[in-house]
């Protein structure tokens, strides 16, 4: 008895076990299966509008003079006199006398060379009386025959001539050694330095001070030469004036406030640098000192670091798209009719770092695609945020 328990004992306990396990897989509850949806990622996209647009070209530069010399004196002497303004930053008109000499050395040699021009002329009034009386007494001696130019004392009578215009030149020097005892400014300007005072003894040609002009002042804009395509440059020598370049608009930071000034590109430097391949404008803004009415603008002073917008050509019919929507090969993802990404090529304008322009390969009302997906394919299924809905699912194969 004892045996037979142990062998039916443990075969009774499978035998539960296997009765439980089919009551549980019979009375389980089914989960409900369901197909997968076909329906794409949410995109969003921008409508392909063409458009008359005009394609500016930033750049940046410093602000530079647009003449700087050192000021000389043509001639020597002590110093009088300088001009109250001929310091560091002083402003200047032109034609303003800057320096005086003492002149009075040269006043004494005018009234030499005065006295040397009447010298001058006396003699030659004797060489051609002198002449005249040769001439006729040859006439009395001769009568028609050819005189020599010895006995009509021509050769003396040319030189008491170039005699005379001899002192008239070295009188007329001397007047303008005097004027230039004064020493001038040549263009309104500042002074950017100045090396000269009074009571000093100054040679010819030595430097009093360094001065620029202000009438207007020039930035250096260096561009690529791929952007020469969108502005009306004037690169070519033409025989009569040359049209004005294009405007600029010049932006800089001074006291915690951007201002703003306006000028145009005055010319195109003449080469290309080698290192950059860019190619250097020179814009033009007249009066940089000057303040506008009713303005706290400060001047456009020399180093100062201005941002550079020149205004380019206008182009139709092109297409503006962000830059996220282009791909490396120049192709866009357009979604069509049925919400399926379709891949197309366009023609590439001008590609910026927030913006693409289009000239060709998108039609007016297409859709571009400008989100950023992992795996699109040609006839993906997308889901756009202006329908709210899904698209008709992809019947199955």
């Amino acid at each position: 008895m004892k045996l037979l328990l142990q062998i039916l004992l443990p075969l009774l306990v499978l035998a539960g076990a296997a009765f439980g396990g089919k009551v549980i897989v019979d009375t389980q509850k089914k989960p409900d299966v369901q197909p997968p949806s076909s329906a794409g990622p949410l995109v969003r996209f921008v409508t392909a509008e063409p458009t008359s647009l005009q394609i500016d070209v930033a750049t940046q530069g410093t602000v530079e003079a647009r003449t700087t010399i050192d000021l000389a004196a043509q001639v020597g002497g002590r110093v009088l006199a300088i001009a109250p303004d001929l310091r560091s930053g002083g402003f200047f008109d032109a034609d303003d006398v800057l320096v005086e000499i003492d002149a009075a050395d040269y006043r004494l040699a005018i009234v030499q060379q005065e006295a040397a021009v009447s010298r001058a002329e006396l003699r030659l009034l004797q060489e051609r009386a002198e002449a005249e009386t040769a001439v006729r007494a040859w006439r009395q001696l001769e009568g028609d025959k050819p005189a020599d130019a010895l006995v009509t004392r021509a050769p003396q009578v040319a030189e008491a001539e170039k005699a005379l215009a001899a002192t008239q030149a070295a009188l007329a020097r001397g007047r303008l050694d005097l004027e230039r005892t004064k020493v001038r400014a040549p263009f309104p300007g500042r002074v950017r330095s100045a090396r000269v005072d009074v009571g000093q003894t100054i040679t010819p040609g030595q430097a009093l001070a360094v001065i620029y002009a202000i009438d207007w002042a020039e930035v250096r804009l260096p561009i690529p030469d791929q952007d020469v395509a969108f502005l009306e440059l004037p690169l070519h020598r033409s025989a009569g004036a040359d049209p004005p370049g294009p405007e600029v608009t010049l932006r800089a930071t001074f006291g915690g406030a951007e201002h703003e000034w306006r000028g145009v590109v005055d010319r195109v430097e003449g080469e290309i640098d080698r290192r950059t391949r860019q190619i250097t404008v020179v814009a033009r803004i007249e009066r940089p000192y000057a303040l506008p009415a009713g303005s706290a603008r400060p001047p456009l002073a020399l180093g100062m670091f201005v941002q550079a917008t020149i205004h380019g050509r206008q182009f139709a019919d092109v297409v503006a798209i962000p830059r996220a929507a282009l791909r490396a090969d120049g192709t866009v993802w357009v979604v069509d009719a049925e919400q399926r990404l379709r891949l197309r090529q366009v023609q590439v304008l001008r590609a910026g770092r927030a913006q693409v322009v289009l000239r060709g390969g998108l039609q007016a009302g297409e859709r571009v695609c400008i989100t950023a997906l992992e795996t699109p394919t040609d006839g993906m299924f997308v889901r756009l945020p202006d329908t709210g809905t899904e698209p008709a699912p992809e019947p199955r194969k």
